[in-house]
């Protein structure tokens, strides 16, 4: 026990120390009347008697303190009928009444925890299957699309494939939510290019880009890393996503996009900027929290769950991700990777 312990057992005695301090006191004035010849062999040993039982005191306290402390913890971590019999009778019948009232409340409320996981477990399992079950029509959608491209006009097209990426980046999202929310979640982790990892993003966002007319201007170097290439194409994704959104209609929308070194951080950066609405610098440093929402006039007013999958997919994946931005002009998100040697 720390010192700490040893004093809060001797402000909880002190009633009876102090009791045993007058017991003391009074026998000691009846020895002095009595006995004035053998007084103070009588004090001493009245004296030695009173700190060994005072010492023995302690300890069986102490004692029975510890094991209580050990059935009460055992008791809450699961408070069965067995634990519960034990914790009365470490701390006495007494308080019988009392541990039995929270013994019930606490079976009741483990009851319904458990409850409460096996709907969650339930509910997650329909949900990723749905998941899965509404890829097919997307896919199907995606066929359509690209076969009879031809036969629609042009802005049928791009209306049609905007929906169509709006949907499936939606269902991507639930993806990955449920992925992060597991307890441990493997990433296949290879070396491929940054460059060609954009071109798959890009390809796919073409139509999207096209309709708002949104300008790609791309300096990224063939810059090798290791990373999940799955995870990082939905991260780009999203990024793109989240600057179409909010891209400035009033002007000539442009992204930018350039990779480099750097040297005090020993890192790949990827930087990827927009000249859309931005943010406002007091919302700044909540729009990766989830379910943030910010001022109604700027791109930080949204669900956050986007910007809240990005943040938590860069820590798994041990990405730094830095942003600025100023409000009304432009918005900027920095990606930096690990340099990591060939074999």
């Amino acid at each position: 026990m720390k010192p700490r312990d040893w004093l809060n057992i001797l402000k909880e005695s002190r009633p009876w120390i102090l009791l045993l301090c007058i017991s003391d006191t009074f026998f000691i004035f009846l020895a002095w009347l009595a006995y004035p010849e053998t007084f103070q062999v009588l004090v001493g040993i009245m004296v030695i008697f009173s700190v060994t039982s005072f010492v023995i005191g302690m300890l069986f306290v102490r004692k029975k303190k510890l094991n209580g402390e050990k059935a009460f913890y055992d008791f809450l971590r699961e408070p069965s009928q067995e634990r519960e019999s034990r914790l009365i009778e470490s701390i006495g019948a007494l308080h019988k009444e009392k541990v039995n009232y929270l013994a019930n409340k606490l079976r009741m409320l483990n009851d319904q925890l458990n409850d409460a996981k096996l709907q969650s477990i339930d509910y997650e399992e329909f949900i990723e299957s749905w998941v899965h079950e509404i890829k097919t029509p997307i896919s199907l959608v995606t066929l359509v699309l690209e076969n009879r491209k031809e036969e629609m006009s042009k802005l049928v097209y791009q209306r049609v494939e905007h929906a169509r990426i709006n949907i499936n980046d939606d269902v991507e999202q639930i993806l990955f939510y449920a992925r992060l929310q597991a307890s441990h979640v493997d990433y296949r982790l290879e070396r491929f290019s940054l460059n060609l990892c954009f071109d798959d993003v890009l390809l796919a966002l073409h139509a999207l880009l096209d309709e708002k007319n949104i300008i790609v201007n791309s300096q990224i170097e063939d810059i090798a890393i290791v990373s999940d290439k799955k995870a990082l194409q939905f991260i780009f994704t999203q990024i793109f996503v989240n600057a179409v959104k909010y891209s400035n209609e009033e002007i000539q929308s442009f992204i930018w996009l350039k990779t480099g070194v750097d040297s005090i951080k020993n890192r790949y950066y990827l930087r990827i900027s927009d000249n859309g609405i931005g943010v406002l610098a007091s919302d700044l440093p909540f729009i990766f929290d989830k379910g943030f929402t910010g001022d109604n006039s700027n791109r930080s007013q949204s669900t956050g769950i986007g910007l809240y999958l990005i943040k938590k997919l860069c820590d798994e994946l041990h990405i730094e991700i830095e942003v600025e931005s100023e409000y009304g002009k432009d918005f900027e998100i920095q990606l930096l990777f690990p340099i990591v040697e060939e074999m």
